[in-house]
């Protein structure tokens, strides 16, 4: 399997989940952004943790090419400046992200995002499964196919 069907099976899902309760559950989730961003030390972490593993992202799929790929390559850089954003200067990510919450919209919209982002890299990345389905369907076809065509034996009865 290839480092962009790995990550894609890893970001897909979660990516998913998330936009899914963004949507769903929009007030609980404006809810706990608001609780997040209370604490400058969470977003200190959050910085943290964003950070590595967007310089993880970057260091094992730096490829900007013309096809789905380049999704995982640019997710991974806004990870890393995000994650500085949020090491650097917890206070501007504070006021703007408050800001944000309050917006029904933009939350919403921002659900949608994901929600797609988390469905093509879900797709790309598990697409072999059920690609090797619907491989073997087209073989038993054929081969029933072929079985029929076959001219069949008459028994002569006497």
């Amino acid at each position: 399997m290839t480092t962009s069907k790995t990550i894609a099976r890893l970001m897909g899902p979660v990516l998913l989940a998330m936009g899914l309760g963004m949507v769903i559950e929009n007030d609980t989730m404006r809810e706990l952004t608001q609780e997040f961003l209370s604490n400058r030390g969470l977003i200190y972490l959050a910085g943290i943790l964003t950070l590595l593993a967007g310089l993880a992202i970057v260091n094992a799929h730096n490829l900007w090419t013309d096809d789905w790929r380049v999704i995982i390559t640019v997710f991974g850089w806004l990870a890393i400046v995000g994650g500085l954003f949020r090491i650097l200067l917890p206070g501007q990510v504070q006021a703007l992200g408050t800001g944000l919450t309050g917006n029904i919209p933009a939350m919403v919209i921002g659900g949608l995002a994901v929600l797609i982002l988390g469905g093509v890299l879900s797709y790309y990345g598990y697409e072999h499964l059920w690609q090797e389905k619907l491989k073997r369907r087209a073989a038993a076809a054929r081969s029933a196919s072929t079985a029929s065509a076959r001219p069949r034996k008459r028994s002569r009865r006497k």
